[in-house]
């Protein structure tokens, strides 16, 4: 599922995670976990163009995109911003016995 230098940490329940966006830290490090598509995603909470909130993103499907100047992140393909430019970093997401868990490099 991972690769062994993946960090697995706990941010919380499942049902916390059932919709909307929700920003959690870990450590220094803000990360949001979104349930788009019936999937949990947990991308950046920073966008890498000017460091918009996207806690703030408009969604469609599971594409989000910057609620400041509107770059386009595809989470279902790795985080590849639509037009080429950066892609924002995603996460590994993985449920246990009803705890959401986050795989951190």
């Amino acid at each position: 599922m991972s690769d062994m230098a993946d960090k697995w940490i706990k941010v919380g329940p499942v049902a916390q995670f059932e919709s909307g966006m929700h920003t959690v830290a870990v450590g220094r490090q803000r990360v949001v976990v979104a349930k788009l598509k019936g999937r949990l995603f947990a991308f950046d909470a920073f966008c890498p163009h000017v460091q918009g909130p996207m806690e703030r993103a408009e969604i469609e499907g599971a594409i989000i995109s910057c609620p400041l100047h509107a770059w386009r992140f595809d989470l279902e393909n790795g985080g590849c911003e639509l037009h080429g430019y950066r892609g924002i970093a995603t996460y590994s997401v993985r449920v246990d016995e009803g705890l959401v868990f986050l795989a951190l490099r």
